[in-house]
């Protein structure tokens, strides 16, 4: 038997969550309970899982996987076409084969599927060089990020406790940033706030988010191209990763007409992070400071996502910081027009399109996930 790669299997499963535990998580090599579940569901089942566009193993002679590659499918719509696009992700690879080129061979492979678009949203360095050499681009608007910040001594304690070198200092500073904060807003009231919405803003529901992206998609080239069913299955999806919050989704309404709506994490504290706002781009100013009034009576310190065509200059607009967004954006596709609509941001392509929202690296899965609803 020589080595080979092809679509995952059920039977697979169970050496795949063994790997990913090995490389991604904690290092053993025994999966929690719940990790294998979550392995069967979201690569395996519809609506997630497409057979013509699978999930890829490596498979060593001696019948061992040596790697792994997850696929995600997402019905989209080009210039009214519609077109499939595979979501590449969760790449990973025995140490001891990756002298072999192991992820890279897997990249080939799947690249050369049957999707029309091929994305990854959490690419690194050296996937980059790959994906490039194979033919791929570089999303780069989508490798930027933006933040709004709303109390900027708790912000600062909140992104130094992410890291090692300052979080015991950060700890410590913890009840002094809330006198500060309200010092802060008191001298700087007007530029700090966020405005108050003139209307109001109700639960997105799969209808409402069908709907939008039908009428949203008038004004860009290449949109998702969602049922009511597949939405209810994504927001579950979505809201089920507690690790990163508690999912808040809402639909924006002014004088009885929608403008848009927007999905975001809300963390216990700290920075609230952005999954997608959409809307036509008259209406994006609006929907934006519904999200920021909504995520500051909250109480996020801040709000941070990724930059996409639509939000440039609403964003630049509302006092929102630019950086480095820490994640890569790869996109391919045979139709060189794709592509120029992605890099010219004529696209609505969202973190809730990609894969940096899901659990694998984060949940515990100590038993079987359990589902959180959607915040109201």
């Amino acid at each position: 038997m020589a080595r080979s790669i092809r679509p995952l299997e059920l039977g697979d499963v169970e050496q795949v969550a063994s790997l990913y535990e090995h490389v991604a998580r904690s290092g053993s090599r025994t999966p929690p309970p719940g990790l294998v579940d979550y392995f069967v569901r979201m690569f395996l089942e519809p609506p997630n899982a497409d057979l013509e566009i699978p999930s890829l193993v490596f498979v060593e002679p001696n019948g061992k996987v040596a790697g792994f590659m997850g696929s995600s499918v997402r019905p989209m719509r080009f210039e009214g076409e519609q077109i499939r696009a595979g979501i590449c992700g969760q790449l990973v690879t025995e140490p001891r084969a990756r002298r072999q080129a192991v992820g890279a061979f897997l990249i080939r492979e799947y690249l050369l599927g049957r999707q029309e678009l091929t994305i990854t949203d959490t690419a690194s360095e050296t996937v980059r060089r790959i994906w490039e050499g194979l033919g791929g681009e570089t999303s780069q608007l989508a490798c930027i990020g933006w933040v709004r910040v709303f109390r900027p001594f708790t912000f600062a304690g909140d992104y130094f406790e992410r890291g090692e070198r300052f979080a015991k200092l950060a700890r410590r500073a913890r009840p002094l940033v809330g006198p500060l904060d309200r010092l802060a807003v008191r001298v700087r009231r007007a530029g700090m706030l966020p405005v108050s919405p003139d209307g109001p803003a109700d639960p997105l529901t799969p209808q409402g988010l069908t709907a939008l992206m039908s009428s949203v998609g008038e004004s860009v080239g290449l949109r998702p191209d969602y049922d009511e069913e597949f939405v209810a299955w994504l927001l579950d999806e979505v809201a089920a990763v507690q690790t990163r919050g508690q999912l808040v989704a809402r639909i924006v309404r002014r004088n009885g007409v929608v403008r848009g709506s927007y999905v975001y994490y809300l963390p216990t504290r700290g920075i609230a992070q952005v999954l997608q706002v959409a809307a036509r781009e008259r209406d994006v100013g609006d929907v934006l400071d519904d999200l920021f009034y909504d995520a500051w009576t909250r109480g996020a310190s801040a709000v941070q996502g990724r930059v996409e065509g639509h939000l440039r200059e609403p964003l630049s607009k509302r006092r929102c910081l630019f950086h480095a967004s820490g994640y890569l954006a790869l996109i391919h596709a045979s139709n060189p027009e794709i592509l120029n609509a992605i890099q010219a941001g004529k696209a609505l392509l969202t973190r809730l399109e990609g894969e940096w929202w899901m659990g694998h690296h984060l949940e515990p899965f100590t038993t079987r996930e359990a589902r959180r609803p959607v915040a109201r």
